[in-house]
């Protein structure tokens, strides 16, 4: 199944943006989902677990990166959280984004 967000009548591709993500020098793992907005249908959250030592991301410091790399403004998050680690699936070890989005769905 392919991960889409669905934000205003677009589709924007999670993958997409985890990949321009992997580029960021402040970036060991990523995740992007979408979480629930009544005005938009769906806004765009990169959940990311950064390198030992980095300095702390801010969302203004990902979106500039993104724009770099050639992401659309409509694609670009619209939120960042910092984790210290991503929930993965104990056999194949994907991200559970899933357990992401009621996690950050709780935390508004």
């Amino acid at each position: 199944m392919k991960d889409i967000i669905i934000r205003k009548g677009e589709n924007i591709s999670a993958l997409e943006i985890e990949q321009l993500l992997y580029s960021h020098p402040g970036v060991a793992d990523a995740a992007v989902i979408g979480l629930t907005d009544a005005e938009r249908g769906e806004r765009v959250c990169a959940v990311v677990q950064q390198p030992r030592g980095a300095e702390p991301l801010t969302l203004d410091a990902v979106t500039a990166h993104l724009r770099e790399a050639g992401l659309a403004v409509h694609k670009l998050p619209e939120r960042l959280e910092i984790v210290d680690a991503l929930p993965r699936d104990d056999t194949l070890h994907k991200v559970l984004k899933q357990t992401l989005r009621e996690r950050f769905t709780e935390a508004g």
